[in-house]
């Protein structure tokens, strides 16, 4: 299906992001009306309006009296109608591979997690491929009269240029695992899943999920450019450039974002990469364990306690978890400093369980980025994100997103 933008100028590239960015602003806002629309990309309203009409008559979108609210200080007369997408019409799912435990979910284009299941995630992948499987035929059976058009995965480690497989995940010891392949010979209600899958690196999901929250802002000032930094087993990096993630060129499309191995403690702790001192054996949330535990051979027989409850532990304001998220943050404070030094992108997002001890964090890691060559730039930020948009959030995005790219013929 061709958009109206496509109609004036179908090998424009330009064109072409404008109108995925109309899509993605619908999806995000709506709904909204097209004069707000053609405020925030800065286009004519016939622009908008020629857009949508063929969405519209084949009812991927809808129009509808926008609420009350969305129309204060109007005066009577007709209401203006707002665009939304038709969110009976189709569904997607979304498979968040992770190295403890993996979610699969199930979401509309209005954007709400309609279905959700989690499991621990099986060592071997031929077995977490198989469960898969299984959990999607269940979780689509839960959306009868729907069609499944796109299928998310969210991996922790870099894939191939095509986005089919997963090339390398040290935390989980896989290579080369064909997960689009795998999940698209899955079957649902009994017939054959012809929907496209797509395997993103987890860190991409995220910063794909972070960057439609923005778009939520009103005023239009969302960041186009920026770094996501999610921290959670290990570290990864997403970017977005001019509003459109980046992943990489020709064959190197799979590890843009590796930064979670540059080593910041020479001949430091040992990583599952091979590698010594690398950034998240310092600064990711599984980290916080050996931080806590510090250089003592046991903890009296007990066991290390986990991320999420070093957190709690400081919220009780027990002071050794206190200052183990005060390093985390620090040492997250070195890496952030030099990813904006080498990649000249003065604004990060953190996303992941890391946000959880925020509040302990925060002020050591901006302390740390004003120490380095970074913070003397001026307009550099570090905000946290959010951890849903770090798992099974980032993995529907990336199936939802793909579909408003090429499904529509944008």
């Amino acid at each position: 299906m061709q958009t109206g933008l496509h109609a004036h100028a179908p090998d424009s590239a330009s064109l072409a992001r404008a109108a995925r960015m109309l899509l993605r602003l619908v999806r995000a806002a709506q709904p909204i009306s097209r004069a707000e629309l053609a405020r925030r990309l800065g286009v004519n309203r016939s622009t908008v309006t020629d857009a949508f009409k063929p969405l519209i008559t084949a009812g991927v979108v809808c129009e509808e009296p926008l609420p009350q609210t969305s129309r204060a200080g109007r005066g009577q007369g007709r209401p203006p109608m707002g665009l939304s997408f038709n969110s009976a019409r189709d569904f997607f799912i979304g498979v968040n591979v992770g190295v403890r435990c993996s979610q699969v979910g199930l979401t509309d284009l209005g954007g709400a997690i309609i279905a959700e299941e989690e499991f621990a995630t099986p060592v071997e992948p031929q077995a977490a491929l198989a469960l898969l499987r299984a959990t999607i035929e269940r979780v689509c059976a839960r959306a009868a009269g729907r069609k499944l058009k796109l299928i998310g995965v969210s991996v922790p480690g870099p894939t191939d240029a095509r986005r089919s497989r997963l090339l390398y995940a040290p935390h989980l010891g896989w290579r080369d695992v064909p997960i689009a392949e795998a999940l698209q010979s899955n079957t649902h209600n009994g017939m054959s899943n012809n929907a496209s899958v797509v395997v993103e690196n987890d860190a991409t999901a995220s910063a794909l999920y972070e960057a439609r929250l923005r778009l939520r802002d009103t005023t239009g000032a969302a960041l186009n450019d920026f770094i996501l930094v999610r921290s959670g087993t290990g570290i990864g990096l997403g970017l977005v450039l001019g509003g459109e993630v980046y992943r990489g060129t020709g064959n190197g499309a799979g590890i843009a974002g590796e930064f979670g191995h540059m080593t910041i403690v020479a001949g430091g702790k040992p990583c599952v990469c091979g590698n010594r001192g690398c950034w998240e054996r310092y600064a990711s949330a599984a980290s916080a364990r050996s931080l806590y535990v510090g250089d003592r051979v046991q903890l009296g027989g007990m066991r290390a306690p986990s991320y999420v409850e070093i957190v709690a532990r400081a919220e009780g304001g027990e002071l050794r978890a206190q200052r183990t998220l005060e390093q985390i943050g620090q040492y997250l404070g070195i890496g952030i400093g030099n990813v904006i030094m080498g990649l000249g992108i003065p604004h990060v997002l953190v996303s992941g369980r890391i946000v959880f001890g925020w509040k302990f964090i925060e002020g050591p890691l901006h302390e740390t980025v004003a120490q380095s060559m970074a913070g003397k730039l001026t307009g550099w930020s570090v905000e946290p994100g959010t951890p849903t948009g770090a798992g099974l959030g980032g993995a529907l995005e990336v199936a939802v997103d793909e579909f408003l790219s090429s499904g529509l013929g944008v």
